[in-house]
Order: structure tokens, then C-alpha cells, then sequence
């Protein structure tokens, strides 16, 4: 107990508090947790296979209220949802035979190219006409290959690409993009995660911290999108983004 309740786990937990509350407004809560989980001393790996846990805790329960409201229409993306599924465990498998003095190379560079494109990305709040999938969405087989390997290579801001994807390929309304993306993007993480746990990439005193953080968190960013108080918490994003890709270059290459 003392373990799980040590200053570093503690800390995890107002990371992953203000990750959940800025990855539901605005998208890409990973790029933070995943540097600072580095930053806290674990390898790359096992920095990414403990966000995939603290990630699948705080998405499931959105996915579960959609589920429950009736929402989506889970018929439409079930090969989305397999080729999700295959997509991340080839992804996942090539990350962890990669070896760790490259991996922690490579990830503060994946960091900086998808902030680059989360910042370049077409603004995700315009209205489109569609209300739903169509009854065959085929793009969803090579995007569920493509999205999925790189959530289980990688991780950070899945999320936002699978709701602009979803957005520009099928003329999605924001919001309809945004609730059949909870669904795909936890069968990569759960996919991930079943590949991290048997590789024993997990740290799970600092993931169910981080769970119970970005919980909480999701709660709260939900409350602030009705409120549409979004503008303060996407300048807070890009100032400690910014932070931790720099302490994340510094560490490896100084």
C-alpha cells in the first residue's frame, strides 16, 4: 500500500485527472501521460503499455453510457472493429521486438510528429449533414489496419484520428464521429493491452492511478464540452505538451 500510495503514483493521478479532462475536450491526452509515464522512470514499452491500461479505464465507461443509450449501431463497425483488433496486435508486437535503447529514441520524435499534426489538423467542430455510418462502411477495413497498428505501435491521440477520420471520409456530424470512435479505439487499446500484460510491459500500481485520474477526469471534461469551455484547457495542452516532448528529448539524447 505504502508502494501505490508513494508521491510518484500520486502525482500520476493529477496527470492522468488533467489528461482525461483535456483528451474529452479536445483529443490527444496521450501525448501527455505517455512522456510524463517516461519521465517517472519506466522504459518506453512499459510506458506505453501502462497508458493503454489507464486509457481502456477511462474510456470504457463512455463507451458503456453510448452502448446503453443506444447511440451507435456496434453492427456497422464490426469489421472495423476486427481489423482494429488485427491492426494493433501487429503494431504492439513490432514495438515490443524493437530494442529498448532504440524504442526510447523513437518515441519523443512519434511524440513531436503527432503534435505537429494535432495542431495542423482541420478544425474537427464543423457540422456535416451525416447523422450515421452507412450500412457497408468498407474504409473502416484498411483504416481499422491502418489506426490500429499505429495505437498498438505507438498510442497517443488515436482518439483524434480515428474521429477525423471518421469525420472526413463519411461526412460524420462531430459528435456521431466522436461515439463510433470510442468503440474502435478501445478494442486497439484492449488489443494492446492483452499484448503489453503478457509481454509484462505494465505497471499496474502507477496504470490504476492513472485509471482512477483519467476516470474522473473524462467526467470532468464532459461537463466542460456542454459548457463549451474548451479554449483555456486546449492553451493548457499545447504549453505542457511542449513541456514534457522537450524533457523527453533531454532525457534521452542529454
Amino acid at each position: 500500500m505504502a508502494h501505490f500510495f508513494s508521491f510518484v503514483h500520486i502525482a500520476l493521478f493529477f496527470v492522468a485527472f488533467i489528461a482525461g479532462i483535456i483528451d474529452t475536450v479536445a483529443g490527444g491526452g496521450g501525448l501527455i501521460t505517455v512522456p510524463v509515464l517516461t519521465l517517472s522512470g519506466m522504459s518506453a514499452v512499459t510506458a506505453l503499455g501502462t497508458n493503454k491500461l489507464q486509457s481502456a479505464i477511462g474510456e470504457l465507461s463512455a463507451t458503456i453510457r453510448f452502448w446503453k443509450a443506444g447511440n451507435v449501431d456496434y453492427h456497422k463497425i464490426i469489421l472495423g472493429i476486427v481489423f482494429t483488433i488485427v491492426g494493433s496486435s501487429i503494431g504492439t508486437f513490432f514495438i515490443q521486438i524493437v530494442p529498448q535503447s532504440q524504442s526510447n529514441k523513437i518515441i519523443p520524435w512519434l511524440l513531436l510528429l503527432f503534435f505537429i499534426y494535432y495542431i495542423f489538423s482541420p478544425n474537427q467542430n464543423k457540422v456535416s449533414l451525416e447523422k450515421d455510418l452507412p450500412k457497408n462502411p468498407r474504409k473502416l477495413i484498411p483504416m481499422g489496419l491502418i489506426i490500429g497498428f499505429y495505437n498498438g505501435f505507438f498510442g497517443p491521440g488515436t482518439g483524434s484520428i480515428w474521429t477525423i477520420s471518421l469525420n472526413r471520409l463519411y461526412n460524420l456530424r462531430i459528435n456521431i464521429a466522436t461515439m463510433y470512435t470510442k468503440p474502435l479505439n478501445i478494442a486497439g487499446n484492449i488489443t494492446a493491452l492483452t499484448l503489453f500484460t503478457v509481454g509484462g510491459q505494465v505497471d499496474y500500481p502507477g496504470a490504476l492511478a492513472m485509471g482512477i485520474g483519467s476516470f474522473l477526469g473524462g467526467q470532468a471534461g464532459a461537463s466542460m464540452v456542454i459548457y463549451k469551455d474548451s479554449r483555456f484547457l486546449k492553451l493548457i495542452f499545447t504549453t505542457i505538451m511542449l513541456l514534457s516532448i522537450l524533457s523527453s528529448f533531454i532525457k534521452v539524447y542529454y
